[in-house]
């Protein structure tokens, strides 16, 4: 499962003067129409209306700055962005088709992906 040498991804110095090479997309969805549901993880406004105040406790634990970078604002652009460049890693697919590989090619058997 050996990927092309341009899909590698290659740390950026930021003082060797080299561009930077962006991801390619993974999906053929068009960003504008993605739509992101923005909504707060805990809302402590609707947790005191129906009689449950624990902001007090929170406070205590000095836990409210994580709660305000949690419940913080949302870049839609940056979230729709990250979308359609984004991969998902099937580790049993990976498996399966290190198995098949091995089963194809007699050379490769008792050997690993490394």
């Amino acid at each position: 499962m050996a990927e092309s040498s341009s899909n590698q991804v290659v740390p950026m110095h930021i003082k060797s003067g080299e561009s930077y090479v962006i991801k390619p997309r993974t999906m053929k969805v068009r960003e504008d129409e993605l739509v992101v549901q923005v909504e707060s993880p805990v809302d402590f406004a609707s947790l005191v209306y129906h009689g449950f105040d624990v902001s007090s406790y929170f406070l205590r634990h000095d836990l409210d700055i994580y709660f305000r970078m949690v419940n913080g604002p949302t870049y839609k652009e940056l979230v729709k962005n990250f979308w359609v460049k984004a991969e998902v890693y099937d580790k049993k697919a990976a498996k399966l088709e290190e198995i098949d590989k091995i089963n194809g090619d007699l050379s490769l058997k008792g050997k690993s992906k490394e």
